[in-house]
């Protein structure tokens, strides 16, 4: 006996590895010891291609891992080719541990990035961005300018721009699993690679401007309201450029010590800024009287600017006719003309006191304040602030600058503008998706609620704050009638200061989540590789923190800081941001009116006008606001995109232009690629195999072709003839005009196609291989299943079949097999119950998103989805239910989950007695099929036996040689002559003779043979049988059942193919066999 191992060269049918050959277990002869230890682990599970000893028996050989006892047998093929089992498929996307991890385990896993919930993570930077410096500092000079009416509008306009931005970036957020990146992962995504990139460039300028304009602005607050003594510089913007460096240094140093350590920072910062607005917003109500704490100087209409005295000479003026003389007159007596008019006045006409008087800043709600800032007073750039809308100023502002002048035109259109920037501030938690345990549940909720938030805080801000503060004081946008005091600070209960502080603090935590936003923004557009020159930012550290990325965000910002002037980087800062949130609204727009089935968004409260609307008003704040800045950004985003498509990486994303191509490639076929399509774009192009025009089968198939048209492809239906076509050429024309009545009956959008061809078989194989036309060609055949298989032409009819199934499969398309069709419901009924998916192979997921589809429709509407996964021995159920719910919860598929273990038990009788039964019926059916072959051969069989009775009776010699030669007949891969038999004078067949010559090894070789495929039947009936039962017993109730089509069989093994999917659907009212491709059709991801 030979220790080396020899290879048996026939295979059963369908046994295939995973390299295309046969996965095999090498068997080595072992001795007695060795023996011993292999029977103790005989039980143990070894994976494939594994060699593995066993005790010696005849001989070594390699034995198909399908002649193993398996549960799931018959897809064998299956997860060796295309597919994969459950289990590990969501082994696969990291979410998913079959065993608990030990201690040890544990203790060597690293610690992944920090992961944060919907309020630290999304609600709170929301906020801290939201509420920045001008919600304190503008606020109300823009309600005491515009009024309160246009205030309102004003507010109402900037916040109904990130209102509708908010409810696009939820839809897009849901529609999959965020990682980093943010807004510009999602834009890229569904806009493509270069709108994606110029757009998240954009955005990431403008985030880290925005940054070292919270800082600036926080420098701004100590400088002139807090601290004034800390001036270093006479030059008050040498003065934020030192401070503002000093203070991104000690912003930097906590920004790099991680998003956790930030947000220790995050919650105390946001909580103080809360509190600092409803004080402000308490004061009004406290102070419902009026309050004389704060007062501002006023000359007749017009009230004084005390500051800017008081930082020339440092000598506090009072109000009155002498203390304000040094402010109007000069040394040699020549005083303002305004002013002399006025200091005569003893009685003025709207306090009943002089004309130069202290007036109280607040009033209060009860005094009817609110009546006097309801209208707007807008002002023309130099002209005085004065209660006289007639009254311009016409004074030598140059020799007499004490009064209050306007520093610039204001309209209500450029109000806008200036308060664009408050409202800003929603990407803030996106820009941390990478960060976030669940961002498509965190970025919604959280993103809306800060922004609603905020959105009735200014809101109410505006009433109160117009109804609180007096008509002039709230037009004076520096406080500089009452010497610099901030009217939301002075307004404060219960203390002034704290509104200071909690300024400062505010933006100050604006700017640190902006300097943690803006570098994972960054570092996801590297790691994109659609940037060349962006590569060294893409590392990240062990902790997941961008640093390279992070200290270039540092650099930008000390630019900004060093521009020193608030004004002049506030309008570009806005620019970015509109761009970002057109891409927003565009993207959410585009998918929701393309329909695809990869548009499946968690998130139900969007439709696709609100996020017209919303692009819209961002086009036209951008031009409202600055048209000259909107031209620069847009100038600047278009050399970012044609650098991006000139040297940027190519990529597939699966966004929405390419999407729009389909779409409109299904009424031009233009501008379509035929490069393979990303699953966000995959729909189901449908090639409708038609067995015929006229039966209930074709009636059913249809119908449920046509409640499949969410899918938004193409529909191809098409019929064979079998003849010629310059004959049959009215009988095809004849069809076509069927066809095309039932897809109008049916309502398909499509197309209808009759081909003659010599044989069905070969028109299946020319449908699927031309149809189509450049990049729209179908991906998905649907092919009846042959009810009539079982009648007389069984054998005929499952090799037409099966040979479909096999040219389909070559066409690399998927396949649908919808059995008992003419069970299935129409397009005018409606169904209610559950939809029920058996998952045994994970071969691209079209077998989750057919549910999803049909549901669209309103004969499905009503049907709940159930999924039946198919577990093994190796799996964790428990977790793996877990693990599924996860997968269909970022796969946007509502359906309840069931897990279900195939176990290793024991095959019963009746298992092996169907399958006796199909190979002696298919033994039978290949014999009848030959009989026309053999028809010359029985004929001759019969005059031999004739001749042989004469020659007994007449004893005169045969009238035909008894060795003549015949034709030989292949069946089963050994060729046979067929011959008289020796007990009768004709031998059928030398078998015996020939046997007798092989020898003893070799006949027991062929009938192990034998045994081998017997076995190997018996275990795929098993699992036919195994799942049947699982079926009947879950979805025995269920309006369909989809279950994954077993591969197709070997050349010399239909009927017994047949046989397993009639015991694997036997007792099901309406099935649908599905079979992928193993490319994804469906993506967890945005």
């Amino acid at each position: 006996m030979s220790s080396s191992s020899t290879p048996i060269p026939a295979k059963p049918p369908d046994c295939i590895g995973a390299n295309g050959g046969t996965p095999t277990i090498t068997v080595t002869p072992l001795n007695a010891a060795q023996a011993a230890v292999a029977s103790t682990s005989a039980s143990s599970k070894k994976p494939p291609n594994m060699h593995i000893n066993i005790p010696p028996d005849e001989g070594t050989e390699r034995i198909p891992l399908c002649e193993q006892h398996s549960p799931l047998a018959l897809y064998e093929q299956d997860y060796d080719t295309q597919g994969q089992k459950i289990g590990t498929m969501l082994r696969k996307l990291s979410v998913y541990n079959a065993t608990e991890n030990t201690s040890a385990e544990a203790d060597e896993k690293p610690k992944g990035a920090t992961k944060m919930g919907t309020i630290m993570g999304v609600f709170l930077p929301c906020l801290q961005n939201i509420f920045g410096v001008l919600f304190f500092i503008r606020l109300a000079w823009i309600i005491g300018t515009a009024g309160i009416i246009q205030a309102f509008f004003v507010v109402v306009t900037c916040v109904s721009v990130t209102f509708l931005t908010s409810i696009s970036l939820s839809a897009i957020a849901t529609n999959g699993v965020v990682p980093s990146g943010g807004p510009y992962y999602m834009i890229s995504r569904n806009l493509g690679p270069e709108l994606g990139g110029a757009v998240g460039i954009l955005f990431y300028l403008g985030t880290t401007i925005a940054a070292s304009m919270y800082i600036t602005g926080a420098v701004e607050i100590i400088l002139i309201y807090i601290r004034p003594d800390w001036k270093v510089f006479d030059n008050i913007y040498n003065n934020y450029r030192l401070i503002g460096s000093i203070l991104l240094f000690g912003l930097g140093f906590i920004v790099l010590a991680g998003v956790k350590f930030v947000n220790r920072f995050a919650l105390p910062l946001v909580i103080v800024v809360i509190f600092c607005i409803i004080s402000s917003m308490l004061g009004c109500f406290i102070h419902w009287k009026g309050s004389d704490s704060l007062q501002f100087c006023m000359v007749g209409d017009r009230p004084v600017d005390l500051s800017t005295y008081f930082e020339r000479t440092k000598i506090v003026p009072n109000c009155t006719v002498e203390g304000l003389e040094p402010l109007f007159c000069s040394p040699n007596g020549t005083c303002d003309h305004y002013y002399d008019r006025m200091k005569t006045i003893k009685v003025w006409k709207t306090s009943g006191g002089p004309a130069i008087r202290q007036e109280p800043a607040i009033k209060g709600i009860a005094s009817g304040v609110f009546f006097d800032n309801l209208w707007p007073k807008y002002k023309r750039a130099g002209e005085v602030l004065s209660k006289d809308p007639k009254d311009k100023g016409d004074i030598n502002r140059q020799g007499h600058p004490a009064y209050i002048y306007a520093e610039s035109v204001t309209n209500f259109m450029i109000l806008i503008g200036v308060f664009f920037p408050s409202a800003t501030g929603i990407m803030a938690g996106s820009n941390r998706s990478g960060n976030l345990r669940d961002a498509a549940k965190s970025i919604p909720f959280g993103t809306l609620g800060a922004q609603m938030f905020s959105s009735c805080m200014y809101l109410i801000g505006v009433v109160l704050f117009g109804s609180t503060v007096s008509e002039m004081f709230i037009r004076d946008k520096y406080g500089r009638s009452s010497m610099g005091k901030l009217i939301i600070s002075e307004l404060s209960w219960p203390s002034p200061i704290i509104i200071l502080f909690g300024c400062c603090m505010s933006s100050i935590g604006a700017g640190m989540q902006s300097l943690t936003g803006a570098p994972r923004l960054l570092q996801a557009i590297a790691a994109d590789d659609v940037l060349p020159f962006l590569k060294p930012f893409r590392k990240m550290d062990k902790r997941g923190e961008p640093i390279p990325a992070i200290f270039f965000t540092l650099f930008i910002c000390e630019i900004g800081i060093l521009i020193a002037v608030i004004e002049n980087i506030t309008a570009l800062i806005t620019q970015f941001f509109l761009m970002c949130y057109l891409g927003v609204n565009m993207a959410c727009a585009l998918q929701s009116l393309l329909k695809a089935p990869g548009w499946r968004p968690g998130f139900r409260y969007f439709h696709p006008i609100l996020s017209l609307i919303g692009a819209f008003l961002c086009i036209a704040v951008m031009f409202i606001s600055a048209w000259h800045f909107a031209l620069v950004a847009i100038f600047v985003g278009a050399g970012v995109y044609k650098y991006i498509e000139y040297a940027g990486a190519e990529k597939e994303w699966g966004d929405g232009i390419r999407g729009l191509g389909l779409s409109a490639a299904r009424f031009a076929l233009l501008n379509l690629d035929e490069k393979p399509q990303h699953s966000r774009n995959w729909r189901p192009q449908l090639l409708v195999l038609a067995p015929d025009t006229d039966s209930a089968n074709t009636h059913g198939v249809l119908s449920f072709v046509s409640q499949l048209k969410a899918g938004k492809g193409l529909t191809l239906v098409a019929h064979c003839i079998e003849g010629e076509y310059s004959k049959n050429y009215l009988e095809a024309q004849a069809a076509q005009e069927k066809l095309k009545a039932l897809i109008k009956k049916n309502r398909i959008k499509g197309f209808c196609d009759v081909l003659v061809t010599s044989n069905s078989i070969e028109g299946v194989s020319c449908l699927v291989q031309t149809s189509g036309l450049g990049g729209m060609r179908h991906n998905t055949v649907v092919l009846a299943w042959p009810q009539e298989w079982t009648a007389a032409q069984e054998w005929e009819v499952a090799h037409k079949f099966v040979s479909s199934i096999r040219a389909i499969s070559a066409a690399r398309c998927a396949i649908l097999v919808p059995k008992y069709a003419d069970k299935f419901p129409s397009s005018t009924t409606k169904v209610s119950g559950f939809m029920d998916v058996w998952w045994v192979v994970h071969d691209g997921g079209l077998l989750m998103l057919l549910p999803f589809l049909l549901r669209q429709h309103k004969t499905w509407k009503n049907t709940k989805v159930r999924l039946f996964a198919i577990a093994q021995l190796e799996d964790n159920n428990v977790q793996m239910k877990t693990d599924l719910e996860k997968f269909l919860y970022h796969l946007r598929i509502d359906a309840q989950v069931n897990v279900i273990e195939m176990t290793d038990s024991d095959i019963s009788d009746y298992t092996y007695e169907r399958t006796m039964k199909m190979e002696e019926r298919s033994k039978l059916l290949k014999n009848l099929n030959k009989a026309d072959r053999e028809k010359d051969i029985q004929n001759h069989l019969e005059l031999v036996q004739m001749e042989r009775k004469l020659s007994k009776i007449n004893e005169e010699p045969p009238a035909f040689p008894t060795q003549h030669p015949l034709d030989a007949v292949e069946e089963e891969g050994e060729r046979s002559l067929v011959k008289a038999d020796p007990s009768r004078g004709v031998r059928f067949s030398d078998s015996d003779e020939n046997k007798s010559k092989k020898g003893n090894g070799t006949l027991e070789r062929d009938n192990e043979e034998k045994r081998r495929k017997r076995r190997y039947n018996v275990h795929k009936m098993h699992t036919a049988v195994k799942l049947n039962e699982l079926m009947r017993d879950k979805s025995s109730e269920a309006q369909m059942v989809f279950v994954n089509l077993p591969g197709p069989p070997d050349v010399d093994s239909e009927s017994y193919y047949m046989d397993f999917i009639d015991a694997l659907t036997e007792g099901l009212d309406r099935v649908l066999l599905v079979r992928g491709t193993g490319t994804e059709v469906v993506t967890i991801y945005s």
